[in-house]
């Protein structure tokens, strides 16, 4: 099953899912540190400011594509 198939894979909030799961290491070190990266950028901001990422977010979503759990 790919992670996008996940019944808990949230495609709005992808950087909250438990990446750890994913069946090979490097997709799964790769999606955990892009998530650091999102979290770190929105830590101190408002909900609506997560249009500051896409690009990152739009990562996590081709790997949820890609990647078996």
């Amino acid at each position: 099953m790919k992670v996008i198939e996940h019944t808990i894979f949230n495609e709005e909030y992808p950087e909250n899912y438990t990446w750890g799961r994913i069946d090979k290491i490097s997709y799964s070190n790769l999606a955990n540190t892009i998530s650091n990266h999102i979290n770190h950028e929105l830590r101190n901001r408002l909900p609506e400011d997560r249009i500051l990422v896409p690009g990152l977010r739009k990562a996590l979503l081709l790997i949820a594509e890609r990647a078996d759990i």
